[in-house]
């Protein structure tokens, strides 16, 4: 009786400890490292960025298209670096002449973790020429960050120049970021350590029960 009576005493707790571990295994993400995001862009003063391509134009048949990325894409940061690179949308040169000063807007619009967008503020100016070019966009910011995800500018000259290449395959010059996602303690094991606790004072307690009866 008394050998039952201390298997009664262990069954409750016990169970309790194994529904609190159930819920925070099915409660964690399948990797907290992963980031969806898309693009929009645009050229012109208080442009509205949009997901489709999108192109201006300078004098004589100079033409630079921005194509942004869209639908959606997920990475994965969870890396050993601790960030992972993607590009955000590719550039396309092509023509001759020149471009004056023309703003351009790249915006990252990002799903999960769920936090909204940010905006990439630059500027177009150069001269477009056959067999070359010093076409670039000017970057006022190089640096995005969306609900602790880091979008960080990566393929730029002089810390904030995009050159866009005519000269490149298909005339293409990509924008890339490195993107680097916290991986934050689950507050669902914040839940599992409290449930544990409680169980193993209530054990402690039913135990000194037992012992003075």
């Amino acid at each position: 009786m008394e050998k039952q009576k201390m298997k009664n005493l262990f069954k409750a707790p016990l169970a309790l400890a194994a529904f609190v571990l159930m819920i925070t295994i099915a409660a964690l993400p399948a990797n907290a490292g992963e980031v969806t995001f898309s693009t929009a862009g645009c050229f012109g003063a208080a442009c509205s960025p949009v997901t489709t391509p999108t192109t201006t134009t300078g004098s004589g048949t100079a033409m630079v298209s921005f194509s942004p990325l869209f639908p959606e894409t997920t990475v994965n940061t969870d890396t050993p670096s601790g960030f992972t690179s993607a590009d955000l949308g590719t550039f396309a040169v092509s023509g001759i002449g020149t471009f004056s000063s023309t703003d351009f807007t790249l915006q990252v619009n990002q799903s999960a973790p769920s936090a909204g967008s940010g905006i990439f503020g630059g500027t177009l100016s150069g001269t477009l020429i056959t067999g070359g070019s010093d076409t670039r966009i000017v970057f006022s910011n190089t640096n995005l960050t969306i609900g602790g995800v880091n979008y960080q500018l990566v393929n730029l000259s002089g810390g904030n120049t995009l050159f866009l290449d005519p000269n490149a395959t298909g005339g293409i010059t990509r924008v890339t970021a490195n993107i680097t996602a916290p991986v934050p303690e689950p507050a669902t094991l914040l839940l599992l350590g409290s449930g544990l606790a409680g169980v193993a004072s209530k054990l402690r307690k039913r135990r000194k029960a037992n012992s003075a009866e």
